[in-house]
């Protein structure tokens, strides 16, 4: 059972790394204007969502079983989690500009 979530826990990381990686190169991705890159990024976000809600929601159902208490650390957990992400990405937006929109006027990517 651990074996099994685990295994899920690392293809969903490989989703969102392939989402993260996406973003990174925006505006001008891979696959760009295409429905083999239209198809991948919603497969890999529905993949990356569902596999690591689904391992959120197991550990949830196995920490019932131990008590209250375990139940109380796996939220402190989570949200310590969300805090810790919210924190790496607010300088990598604001700070370095990583991530930026294109331009709606234009539809080209420069060479």
């Amino acid at each position: 059972c651990l074996l099994t979530l685990g295994l899920l826990a690392a293809a969903g990381s490989g989703f969102g790394c392939y989402i993260m990686a996406m973003a990174a190169l925006s505006p001008c991705p891979p696959l760009l204007h295409s429905y083999a890159g239209v198809t991948l990024i919603v497969l890999c976000w529905v993949l990356f969502v569902g596999s690591l809600s689904y391992v959120k929601l197991m550990i949830g159902m196995i920490l019932r079983d131990e008590g209250h208490s375990a139940l109380v650390w796996c939220g402190a957990v989570v949200q310590l989690g969300s805090m810790l992400g919210a924190l790496t990405m607010f300088p990598l937006v604001s700070v370095y500009s990583l991530f930026r929109s294109g331009d709606p006027c234009t539809t080209r990517c420069p060479s």
